[in-house]
């Protein structure tokens, strides 16, 4: 598990409404963790999610992202498709990046990110997406539950469309989602819900 602090099965569970939390717990010194079994390719990822997200402690990090190395495909810094929201300890002047890394064999061509702040208002409802093809990978960060397919209340969007498709995986992955701690532990419980995920290829 990434971070300082080990994960926890206990940290990962669906309640009565389908809804999916992760939770870091300050006093166990965990965090959480998962990764489908099945792997998913070309398609649009999409994350309807409750939680102060903007504004979590300044270790905190949620992860949404296709991961390769998780099932041997490829080795760190490669095949992976980010979302993240995190302050990263305050090391940057940011609470949210998008980060894609290349397809297998590629790692020396580095990772293209866009690292960014962004305000909910109050608010805790978002949707996050991907948007994911052999030559280009769109992400976009909304207020709000936003059905799929229909893009509104947009916050941020970033999109890869190198010369160069080495620069983007090629090959299905398992879907990995954490919640984690940076550098440090967090002053206090954090939780996260994924109220709901969908993929269409």
């Amino acid at each position: 598990m990434a971070g300082v602090v080990p994960g926890s099965p206990a940290n990962v569970f669906v309640d009565n409404n389908g809804y999916l939390h992760l939770k870091i717990n300050k006093t166990g010194g965990t965090a959480a963790e998962m990764f489908s079994n099945d792997r998913m390719g070309f398609g649009t990822y999409q994350w309807q999610i409750e939680g102060a997200i903007d504004n979590m402690d300044k270790s905190t990090v949620l992860g949404l992202f296709p991961y390769g190395p998780a099932a041997g495909i490829g080795g760190d810094g490669e095949n992976e498709i980010d979302i993240e929201f995190s302050k990263w300890d305050n090391t940057c002047n940011c609470n949210a990046d998008f980060t894609y890394y290349p397809s297998t064999g590629n790692k020396g061509l580095g990772a293209v990110d866009d690292l960014f702040t962004f305000n909910l208002n109050g608010g805790t409802l978002t949707t996050a997406r991907i948007v994911w093809s052999s030559t280009k990978i769109v992400g976009t960060i909304m207020s709000g539950l936003q059905p799929i397919g229909v893009t509104a209340n947009v916050l941020r969007t970033f999109t890869l469309a190198p010369s160069d498709t080495r620069k983007i995986p090629q090959v299905p992955l398992p879907l990995g989602m954490n919640l984690w701690s940076f550098q440090s532990t967090s002053a206090s419980n954090q939780e996260v819900i994924i109220r709901d995920f969908q993929y269409q290829p």
